[in-house]
């Protein structure tokens, strides 16, 4: 899982989150590994120079276990109609099921509702075209089961991801979507109130890197979601610009 990257937080005011992954089987106890590239930025705070260096990313991992209550519900589906990918085209009547008109905005509004009880300025959804670009990515991710596989295709400097999940567990794009996002802030922030995980030490970014993706100093976001071709599986990808 490559180009995933945060800067610094604590160092630079606009750091930047570049990525985190997490994979998460949906039924009972299970483990996981997630790994997490990050980039420092240089002395100026400017992240462009720093991301054109591949001696910038730096990799951390680590395992996390989580159980059915608390983990990251695996959810998804995919919508020709929304541009997903090839791959991700499914059956009509899943994608009817699974999506709404509203899924996109629901997304929106459940982060800027994290966001906003830390005082943060809500994010807008992105153009179209990132949204269209991001359904893709996420099919593209799904069809290579490879996270992060094809991190900032859309322009993006953050990505949280929830790969390869099941449609039986969640049932709607907006109950999937809200499920991951839970727990990438609640559960992720109550390490750092906690003091168990510091934002200030790499290896602690693996652990808490969606949470601080969420807060990070963006201005739009995209959220994509794709599904298998018999719509059992599926791949949600969260593109923050």
């Amino acid at each position: 899982m490559k180009f995933n990257l945060f800067g610094n937080m604590a160092k630079f005011a606009a750091w930047a989150v570049l990525t985190v992954a997490m994979s998460f089987v949906v039924s009972g106890c299970s483990e996981s590994s997630s790994e997490v590239y990050i980039v420092i930025p240089d002395d100026s705070g400017d992240l462009s120079s720093s991301v054109a260096s591949s001696s910038s990313l730096v990799k951390y991992s680590s395992s996390l276990e989580t159980s059915s209550s608390s983990s990251f519900e695996n959810v998804a589906a995919s919508s020709s109609s929304v541009g997903f990918s090839s791959f991700a085209k499914s059956s009509s009547s899943v994608e009817k099921v699974f999506f709404s008109v509203t899924w996109r905005e629901d997304c929106l509004a459940k982060i800027n509702e994290y966001r906003a009880t830390e005082n943060l300025e809500p994010l807008t959804l992105a153009p179209e075209e990132k949204q269209a670009c991001t359904d893709k990515q996420a099919g593209d991710d799904l069809a290579e089961n490879k996270a992060h596989g094809h991190f900032q295709a859309c322009g993006e400097w953050a990505q949280n991801t929830g790969p390869n999940f099941s449609t039986s567990w969640r049932k709607t794009a907006t109950e999937a979507t809200d499920a991951f996002l839970k727990m990438m802030w609640e559960d992720e922030k109550a390490l750092v109130t906690s003091g168990e995980r510091d934002p200030d030490k790499k290896e602690d970014y693996s652990y808490i890197g969606h949470y601080l993706n969420m807060k990070g100093n963006y201005k739009t976001v995209a959220c994509g979601i794709a599904l298998s071709e018999d719509g059992k599986k599926g791949w949600l990808n969260i593109n923050f610009f």
